[in-house]
């Protein structure tokens, strides 16, 4: 059998702490930063999740002109807004799960996104979310 190589880790007591001292630190390559892959056709994706930035549950959103008339623009959110952008998220999942269990009852439901090609009834729900938005940022 062959013996178990030494640990690269060494654990020292200090000041009444355990301190871990990574013994091959200097040997090996820095670590580098990798990034998430960007579509190659040059366009973002349009779905942006708000980011944490405090402690406090506050955080930011970079919204799109394809659901946001004002966007694309960078909305601050405190703890409460960011509280009624997971209401509305929550909201929009339930109403999904209805719209697809009645569909199976009534099967004409399922034609019911299709409303949303007409350009009258898209720009409507757009305006309804800058609204929306809008009310987050007041909040905010």
């Amino acid at each position: 059998m062959t013996e178990i190589p030494p640990s690269r880790f060494r654990v020292v007591e200090r000041g009444r702490r355990l301190e871990v001292i990574d013994t091959q630190a200097g040997k090996m390559a820095p670590a580098r930063r990798i990034e998430a892959p960007r579509p190659t056709d040059g366009k973002t994706s349009r779905l942006k999740l708000p980011e944490k930035l405090r402690f406090d549950g506050g955080g930011s959103w970079t919204t799109d002109g394809f659901y946001d008339a004002k966007g694309p623009r960078t909305v601050t959110l405190d703890a409460g807004a960011m509280q009624r952008l997971r209401y509305a998220g929550a909201g929009l999942v339930a109403v999904v799960i209805v719209w697809a269990l009645l569909a199976f009852a009534i099967p004409i439901v399922w034609g019911a996104p299709m409303l949303l090609l007409n350009p009258k009834v898209r720009e409507t729900v757009r305006e309804q979310v800058t609204g929306f938005i809008d009310g987050l940022d007041r909040v905010g």
